[in-house]
């Protein structure tokens, strides 16, 4: 399918049909007739939409440094590819403007007909909210506040998760648990942080405000962790980390400083991404739904294109016990 050869056949441009299949312009009935005949014979088959069995779905990234974010665009684009839609792909940095750069490249692309958010940097939440207004978007693993129309989100439960994990630990003896959270401006960071509190709170455990730590999904910031612990004079026997990939940074400093997981120290990461079974020792952690999540996201839009009405999921994750953990005799 291509807009191209409807905007030929028809003998207008090709931004007037993207605007028109869009609804945002008006044409004359002549005008209107040759578009809307032109779009049967390339197999739309209501005028004014796109045909869902062939729509090409734009996938917006922060990036692919977390594994995570990697796994998830992919899951989407094997998912895409099963229900006859391709892909293409923006990776933004987390740069806001090159996030909104990419965007509206993506979206004047006549073939593009919904947008996929594959996460949120926090930084460009209005700019999102007001792109669901006039155009059909999925967020994909965070949540965002938007009083548009057009627009569905796919999530994991992130506050069970971290609930989860902090109860195993506590299930295992250990009192004293610190928390490596997540950027400040994350709804699912805040939500694990909320749900490692709950957990601690509902065992009539004191929570200690020096042992929690907030910063970047990278492994860069988990290898601080032991700094941060030091500098504030918090001593955990166990840590239940907002993302894998910091679990990581954190098992690479406590190699360097000869700290011995879980001997020293009981770890849990969150993602479930493929690396954390390679870590020695293999990695607890609680595990999002990727494939499910992608597929959900995909549907989802889908369901936009053709103007069915959003739907929002939040999918639970599931612990998976590894060898990083272990009883903690008080």
């Amino acid at each position: 399918m291509s807009l191209a050869k409807v905007a030929r056949d028809a003998g207008v441009a090709v931004s007037t049909v993207s605007r028109y299949v869009r609804g945002e312009l008006k044409v004359s009935t002549d005008t209107a007739g040759r578009i809307d005949n032109a779009l049967v014979a390339e197999g739309y088959d209501v005028p004014g939409a796109r045909p869902v069995e062939k729509a090409c779905l734009g996938l917006v990234v922060p990036s692919l440094d977390n594994p995570y974010f990697a796994a998830l665009a992919d899951a989407v684009t094997e998912a895409a590819a099963e229900s006859g839609s391709e892909v293409l792909t923006v990776l933004t940095g987390s740069s806001p403007h090159r996030e909104r750069v990419g965007v509206d490249r993506l979206i004047d692309l006549p073939d593009v007909s919904g947008l996929i958010y594959l996460g949120m940097n926090g930084t460009n939440v209005a700019f999102a909210g007001q792109l669901a207004g006039s155009f059909p978007v999925v967020f994909l693993d965070e949540y965002v506040e938007t009083p548009a129309w057009r627009v569905s989100h796919v999530t994991a439960d992130s506050f069970g998760g971290a609930f989860q994990a902090t109860s195993h630990l506590i299930s295992m003896g250990h009192r004293h648990i610190a928390h490596l959270g997540g950027p400040e401006n994350l709804l699912t960071a805040d939500q694990r942080e909320a749900g490692y509190r709950a957990a601690l709170e509902s065992h009539g455990i004191e929570v200690d405000e020096r042992a929690i730590v907030r910063g970047g999904f990278t492994s860069a910031f988990g290898s601080n962790f032991f700094a941060h612990m030091a500098r504030t004079g918090a001593n955990p026997s166990a840590v239940f980390s907002a993302s894998d990939i910091a679990a990581v940074g954190l098992f690479e400093s406590a190699r360097r400083g000869g700290i011995e997981i879980p001997r020293d120290l009981s770890v849990i990461g969150c993602d479930g991404i493929t690396l954390g079974e390679w870590l020695s020792p293999r990695l607890t952690t609680v595990e999002q739904p990727t494939e499910g999540m992608a597929r959900k996201a995909v549907d989802g839009i889908r369901r936009l294109i053709s103007g069915e009405p959003p739907e929002d999921h939040v999918l639970p994750m599931t612990l998976t016990v590894r060898e990083s953990t272990k009883e903690h005799l008080s």
